[in-house]
């Protein structure tokens, strides 16, 4: 009888696991977007001496620093400002130079400025 009983109870703690981790939502993966010419070209409108060079290492950081504590998040929900605040109070936290931030700030912004020209 108390083997039926743990038995029972060990079936159904395991249905519960794999209930819960099947209802979890899967991450956004919007801006995992490797930049191209065309994120460069948006970005320069603002930023005129912006590389892709630049894009690419904020692409790296982004993907790497960043989604590793995070997750890959929605970049285009926060505003330009929001996203300037929240590097500016995880830089130090994530060990990243003002060169890296400035960098991933403008990938970011890039992601941001070619989204919005795709809605129009």
């Amino acid at each position: 009888m108390k083997i039926k009983t743990v038995k029972l109870i060990v079936l159904a703690t395991t249905m519960s696991i794999i209930v819960a981790c099947k209802t979890k939502k899967a991450p956004t993966l919007v801006a995992s977007i490797v930049p191209t010419n065309v994120q460069l070209k948006a970005i320069q409108v603002k930023y005129p001496d912006v590389t892709m060079q630049n894009l690419t290492n904020g692409h790296d950081i982004y993907t790497g620093v960043c989604t590793n504590c995070h997750g890959m998040k929605n970049i285009y929900k926060r505003s330009e400002e929001s996203w300037k605040h929240e590097i500016d109070v995880m830089a130090p936290k994530a060990n990243i130079s003002d060169t890296q931030k400035d960098e991933l700030f403008k990938y970011i912004l890039s992601m941001k400025a070619t989204q919005v020209a795709e809605i129009k």
